[in-house]
């Protein structure tokens, strides 16, 4: 499954950005000052777009039906003209809403003309699966903002047709998070869903980053891995995992809270979740959830990029790399680049390269050199250069 998301980056990545600012995107401080313009006019006529495109495209019928192709089209257009304006605005905002927006232009106009070529099939999945990226915006940092008129995007949706992972997934989109929990802890309990294939589906680690992450109510997480843990059919490697999940809620009891920020991050990094050696990395998954939290936090709250700021990035990406990176897009790869471009002269800039490289490399099927794709092994050259540039020769590693 994860595969399948990375194969549609690039996608969902700018496609994704149109959710983002129909929902609204909580900040994320970098390297330039936080902006607090709003296009707004531009996102109200995303977000009319978006409320008559999306309930189509959860109908292959409707969404291919002649009678509809005059009226998809005409919304589609509209994407695509607002596309350059909400680019535009992105580049006056943070690194991470940049990295969201840059393509928009194109890869809407794409999808447009993918419907106009009779390739509606192609055209509807890229549109069910744009809310991945909002959902991966939102389920970064904690927000009381809400957005009133999602209701009338999800009121028009018929819920009952769609799986449980498309339920979460547009109402965490359109921030109706404790909602989304309910959905969740419903197919927790449903004994037609084996907790085999809960876990292969991504619902457990879906359900801690928004309870934890997003939510930050780790008692209402306990309560439901308590639950959950009673079930017969449990195998015993998840039993073992859950088992470990509730003791770190215990051990992380009040960190959430916590204003040392970057300092408990740097402890919890360093926690291992248990003694036994997990294929998957999924044991410190709570401890890693909430340093999460909290470097977003950090990250959140500084006025200025600096080598501390850089390094709350390598952090993030480090335990993204290992065992939270998001099933819905991943962002490891982007927060390890971002670490690297901000200090590239700090010891630890070495380190986020190697995880990035590993990640890469192993994530391409164990391609190395040449055989990456271009861009990817252009950046990778990139960033190995600039850190050399920035390290003395005695520091640096042999090439």
């Amino acid at each position: 499954m994860r595969e399948a998301w990375r194969r549609n980056m690039t996608w969902l990545r700018t496609v994704g950005v149109v959710g983002l600012l129909l929902v609204g995107h909580p900040t994320i401080a970098t390297a330039e000052k936080k902006s607090d313009a709003q296009p707004r006019a531009e996102m109200s006529q995303v977000f009319e777009a978006i409320t008559h495109l999306l309930p189509l495209s959860l109908s292959d019928e409707r969404w291919s039906d002649p009678a509809n192709r005059a009226e998809i089209q005409k919304w589609l257009d509209l994407l695509a003209s607002r596309a350059v304006a909400l680019e535009s605005h992105a580049e006056q905002r943070d690194a991470g809403f940049r990295n969201l927006s840059r393509g928009l232009s194109s890869d809407v106009d794409e999808i447009r003309e993918r419907f106009r070529a009779g390739r509606y099939e192609e055209s509807r999945f890229f549109m069910i699966e744009a809310t991945g990226n909002c959902v991966a915006c939102h389920s970064r940092l904690p927000s009381a903002r809400q957005f009133p008129l999602a209701e009338q995007l999800t009121n028009q949706l018929d819920f009952s047709r769609l799986s449980a992972h498309e339920k979460t997934q547009i109402l965490v989109a359109t921030r109706r998070f404790s909602d989304a929990m309910d959905v969740w802890e419903a197919a927790f309990v449903d004994p037609e869903i084996t907790p085999g294939q809960l876990d292969m589906g991504g619902y457990l680690l879906d359900y801690l980053t928004i309870g934890l992450r997003v939510e930050r109510n780790p008692a209402r997480v306990r309560k439901t891995l308590v639950q959950f843990r009673a079930r017969p059919d449990l195998p015993l490697y998840l039993g073992r995992h859950v088992d470990g999940w509730v003791r770190a809620l215990d051990a992380t009891k009040g960190d959430l809270e916590r204003k040392d920020r970057l300092e408990r991050a740097r402890q919890l990094v360093r926690t291992r979740g248990t003694d036994v050696i997990s294929p998957l990395g999924r044991d410190q998954v709570v401890y890693d959830l909430v340093a999460a939290s909290l470097l977003l936090q950090y990250i959140d709250a500084a006025e200025e990029p600096g080598a501390s700021v850089a390094e709350a990035y390598y952090l993030l990406g480090l335990v993204e790399s290992r065992s939270v990176d998001s099933y819905w897009v991943p962002q490891a790869e982007f927060h390890l680049e971002t670490a690297i471009r901000l200090a590239p002269g700090e010891p630890f800039a070495r380190d986020a390269y190697a995880i990035l490289e590993e990640y890469l490399i192993l994530g391409y099927g164990g391609a190395s050199g040449s055989d990456l794709p271009t861009d990817v092994w252009s950046t990778l050259n990139e960033l190995r250069r600039l850190i050399d540039e920035h390290t003395a020769p005695d520091e640096g590693e042999a090439s």
